[in-house]
């Protein structure tokens, strides 16, 4: 059975009120605490029918009461990453069209000039004696996340109740929180695997532990060890990150019960590096693409049974709850396309049913027609297991061959550089790595091993070495921006 995870959290508000739920900047917040501030936003958002609300919030206790407030009221909400460009911003609100903006003074005065019939609302203005009364009505839709598409337009994926209320429905019964829980907040809010923090924590009665600033995203080991994080959540980047700062301890990293990577490739190096720190820790790899709602496999390891994988990252795992995973257009069945089946599948674009068409289509199963959405990544199939190998339109052509960009970049982390970039430059490949403290970098000798892995089309003409390759908004290698600075170094560098 499907429970909104509105209905969640106030059937938790309710059993145990008094109870800590969010921890922002030494301050604790109770679950009547935030059930009160959810219940004056939903009377402010209640004055439209079916509110579509745009999100403009830090990380604060009032943009997660606004999230439920949304879904409390009937409505639905547009979460944005106050980190990104104020450009993006205005074109996100633009094309949302929000009946409501939830914005601190200054960013909804910018935001309203490109959104002028929005009512923006300061939560700090909310007047908190006047309440949202009952557990309302639920839209079908739960959300709508931007992400940056292929033309530079913001695209939006719908995702319905139902769908988010299927993962958590998992996540229930596969993370078994307890209110002795502590999850951290380390994604921001418009990357979509921040849901597995929210709804993880405030859906089951624990804590959710909020960033205090910038120094606990670019140093999250001292805010696990702060907060006594029992589930961590985030991009597998950042245990390099970590790594390369020498955080990644027994003592700072123990109270962790639970990592949980999503949204990159998660190298055996990283799970190692994990459990020579935390070995009594359970790390679970997952998958999945905004547009089947957030995860849809999960490959559970133990330091006692952990083995080395068949390629260059861990296999994602096997699928979850209802999710089937279907191998399309490859040249024999353990190879293709990944095509996702199943409850948790978005209802498609915002706006947009020529890109909806394209990319969530039939398949036959069993002469069922079914529908699937086409993720773009190439995945085979090795003893049984999935490895993702690489997003179809990284895979380039080099001298009339196609080489695959993953392939390089495991045969460069293969010596010695876990952190890479691997982009095609004029008829060549070219490559960046990230500093590692100790190591000599040296590009001929690199370009020689290379020679001895690779096919010669497959060796890249130039390496360069950077200090700390870039992220984007969601802490993932921006392999773009790494190749825009490759471009602009001197030859030689």
């Amino acid at each position: 059975m499907l429970t909104d995870v509105v209905d969640q959290f106030l059937d938790v508000a309710a059993a145990a009120p008094t109870r800590v739920a969010i921890v922002h900047a030494g301050k604790e917040l109770s679950y009547a605490g935030l059930e009160a501030r959810v219940r004056a936003l939903a009377h402010c958002f209640s004055a439209f029918d079916g509110p579509r609300i745009l999100l403009a919030m830090p990380r604060i206790p009032d943009a997660y009461a606004a999230i439920f407030a949304a879904g409390l009221a009937g409505g639905y909400h547009t979460p944005l990453n106050l980190d990104a460009p104020i450009g993006k911003l205005e074109r996100i609100a633009a094309v949302l069209r929000p009946d409501i903006i939830v914005a601190q003074t200054e960013l909804g005065a910018a935001l309203s000039k490109v959104a002028p019939d929005a009512l923006v609302i300061d939560p700090a203005d909310v007047d908190e004696q006047r309440q949202f009364a009952g557990r309302g009505r639920r839209h079908r839709r739960a959300y709508v996340i931007f992400t940056s598409g292929s033309t530079g337009v913001p695209k939006g994926v719908v995702v319905s109740r139902r769908a988010l209320a299927a993962y958590v429905r998992w996540l229930t019964a596969t993370f078994a929180v307890t209110p002795a829980d502590r999850f951290s907040q380390h994604p921001n809010l418009a990357f979509d695997i921040s849901m597995t923090d929210i709804f993880g924590a405030l859906c089951h009665g624990a804590r959710l532990c909020l960033l205090s600033g910038e120094a606990d995203r670019l140093m999250p080991a001292r805010l696990i060890e702060r907060e006594r994080v029992t589930i961590w959540n985030s991009v597998p980047s950042v245990v390099s990150l970590m790594d390369q700062a020498g955080h990644v301890t027994a003592s700072n990293l123990s109270s962790v019960r639970i990592f949980n990577f999503c949204g990159e490739p998660l190298l055996p190096k990283q799970v190692e590096i994990l459990f020579e720190a935390c070995p009594n820790a359970l790390v679970r790899n997952t998958y999945g693409p905004t547009e089947a709602t957030i995860a849809v496999t999960d490959l559970p390891m133990y330091r006692h049974s952990y083995r080395p994988p068949a390629r260059d990252s861990v296999s994602i795992g096997p699928p979850i709850g209802d999710i089937g995973l279907h191998l399309i257009g490859g040249s024999h069945p353990d190879e293709g396309e990944l095509a996702i089946t199943g409850e948790q599948l978005a209802d498609g674009y915002w706006e947009d049913p020529e890109k909806t068409d394209r990319a969530f289509r039939t398949i036959d199963l069993a002469g069922r027609p079914t529908r699937a959405y086409f993720t773009g990544d190439w995945v085979e199939r090795i003893d049984g297991e999935l490895y993702f190998r690489e997003r179809i339109d990284f895979q380039v052509k080099v001298k009339g061959y196609r080489v695959e960009l993953d392939e390089v970049a495991s045969a460069i982390r293969n010596c010695g550089w876990p952190v890479v970039c691997v982009f095609k430059r004029g008829d060549s490949l070219a490559a960046v790595v990230e500093h590692r403290e100790g190591q000599t970098f040296d590009s001929d000798t690199l370009i020689s091993r290379l020679r001895l892995m690779l096919e010669d089309h497959a060796v890249p003409v130039a390496i360069r070495k950077i200090d700390h390759l870039p992220r984007n908004e969601n802490d993932k290698l921006d392999r773009k921006a790494a190749a825009a600075w490759f471009d602009l170094q001197a030859p030689d560098a």
